[in-house]
């Protein structure tokens, strides 16, 4: 049986994004496959850098440590950049589905008071009228801008950033992420996860009752703004220096098996 330490055991400066991604670099591990997706493998390298060029868009659009930045992304590297880069900057993640409804998306912006939200530019279109109060909820009083990932200015703004960023010393007792309820009784509310409460869960969990391994290639079905996906399809394997298939469109058994059955049992 593995032993692991317990949750106040951890150091009291932790950071989820250097535990988790910088650390991997450090231990001379940048150089294993970190991602598989549709645009190719990335290394822990590569995903430390977007990462840090991420948090430096954040930076330029003026965000601090502890405010909230909503994530509306597909899953694949600029998901797992834009992630990471907004815990490097020490500010909390909101991750919530990408195809919301403009309603829904008022609702998000005035309940978590997001100064930046990070959309991709095929649905940027409802969070933009969400942000001019297109759903009769008044728009966002908070929010500072939205940042279209894909548009030319944005790949433009992350290519010229700098690929180095040093990672806001968190507490362990800080807010990570606002895990996000399906809302099946009423308007969806936010679990607020410190990182000590996500590194704890990894240890205990991922590498304690999974056993992952360097060797290992994970694949979630839900997607990445799922609590669920984020710890099993990203911390967990991240966690070991392992690899995670990510790819942006739904997950149905067969496409499952087609594509990702060479990495072992098809997920059902």
């Amino acid at each position: 049986m593995i032993i692991l330490p317990m949750t106040h055991e951890l150091p009291e400066g932790l950071n989820i994004a250097d535990w988790l991604l910088d650390a991997r670099v450090r231990e001379g591990r940048g150089n294993r496959a970190a991602l598989l997706t549709d645009q190719g493998t990335l290394t822990y390298r590569e995903v430390q850098e977007l990462a840090n060029r991420f948090g430096r868009l954040l930076h330029s659009a003026g965000v601090e440590p502890e405010q909230r930045v909503i994530i509306a992304l597909p899953d694949g590297p600029e998901f797992v950049a834009a992630l990471f880069g907004t815990l490097k900057v020490g500010a909390v993640a909101v991750m919530v589905n990408p195809q919301l409804t403009v309603d829904a998306i008022e609702y998000f912006y005035a309940y978590t008071r997001a100064t930046v939200a990070l959309v991709h530019r095929h649905t940027a279109p409802a969070f933009q009228g969400a942000h001019r109060g297109g759903g009769g909820g008044g728009g966002a009083t908070h929010l500072k801008q939205i940042i279209i990932v894909g548009e030319p200015g944005t790949t433009r703004a992350i290519a010229g950033a700098s690929p180095e960023l040093e990672t806001f010393p968190s507490h362990r007792d800080d807010a990570a992420i606002w895990l996000v309820s399906g809302g099946a009784t009423g308007q969806p509310k936010a679990v607020v996860q410190s990182h000590g409460s996500f590194a704890n869960t990894t240890l205990r969990y991922g590498q304690g009752v999974l056993g992952l391994t360097e060797r290992d290639i994970t694949l979630a079905v839900p997607k990445l703004f799922v609590g669920y996906a984020t710890g099993s399809n990203l911390f967990f394997p991240f966690s070991v220096g392992a690899a995670a298939a990510l790819f942006p469109k739904r997950a149905p058994p067969r496409r499952c098996s087609r594509r990702f059955g060479g990495f072992g049992r098809p997920c059902s």
